[in-house]
């Protein structure tokens, strides 16, 4: 089985920890994973803020719109949930925060949350005076022209397209990504579209292939067998040493 796959911590290891919190992301650096993965917006203020969905509701203790609240406010709010008892006052980081735990080496996937232009300036700025490695750096964006706006503004990042392949031939998203200057996909795991084959195609053009979101080690070990360059997952830990076990 190909060993070269890279792990990467969904919102942290998100498995035991409140997702997209430090602790999160701490356990990741201590796990050594080979990477974790985030999503900001921009909030009211233009401070870049780690969080996946639009509003607190889902894993706050309260609900507040991001892009219309202040940094002051949405910190807030505690996003420890249903993991208070061992992370009981976990709160919305900012993303500049959350670099401490990147450690040497690792990679961080960074997901732009759509339809924030502005975001595209405010995530490389950051990258910038921080002095982050551009080998550390990979961005991701549901959105296509986030993903070309990131690649003119920061073109020594990889860029990868968030997106499900089906309905999409291997020309077809080559041509997609080729379009938007992408270095390649991260492609949702649907084994009966993204198939050895499908993965070699792509490949072939160059291109990076990662999948999200796997839990199951058998449905991880069948990406590695397949090709995949990288596995999301809330817990990427688990995965990666209950296969090595198995070998």
């Amino acid at each position: 089985m190909k060993n070269q796959v890279k792990w990467i911590s969904h919102r942290g290891e998100s498995v035991d920890a409140p997702e997209n919190s430090l602790a999160a992301f701490k356990l990741s650096l201590d796990r050594k994973t080979d990477g974790m993965e985030c999503d900001v917006y921009l909030c009211r203020d233009n401070q870049v803020v780690v969080a996946h969905d639009e509003h607190t509701g889902r894993m706050g203790n309260c609900a507040k719109v991001i892009t219309e609240t202040d940094w002051a406010d949405l910190q807030k709010v505690c996003i420890s949930g249903n993991k208070c008892k061992k992370y009981p006052d976990e709160r919305i980081p900012l993303f500049v925060t959350t670099l401490q735990y990147l450690g040497e080496g690792r990679e961080y996937y960074v997901e732009l949350k759509p339809g924030q232009p502005p975001l595209v300036d405010a995530v490389a700025e950051i990258l910038e005076q921080e002095k982050i490695d551009a080998s550390q750096i990979v961005i991701i964006s549901f959105d296509a022209e986030m993903i070309a706006l990131s690649k003119k503004r920061m073109p020594q990042y990889r860029a990868l397209w968030l997106c499900d392949i089906a309905q999409q031939t291997p020309a077809e998203l080559i041509a997609r990504l080729k379009s938007i200057n992408a270095d390649g996909v991260d492609a949702y795991g649907d084994e009966l579209v993204l198939t050895r084959e499908y993965i070699a195609e792509l490949h072939a053009a160059g291109m990076i292939v990662a999948v999200w979101t796997i839990d199951q080690p058998e449905q991880a070990k069948r990406f590695i067998e397949a090709g995949v360059d990288s596995i999301t997952s809330n817990c990427a830990a688990l995965l990666r040493d209950l296969l090595a076990e198995r070998n």
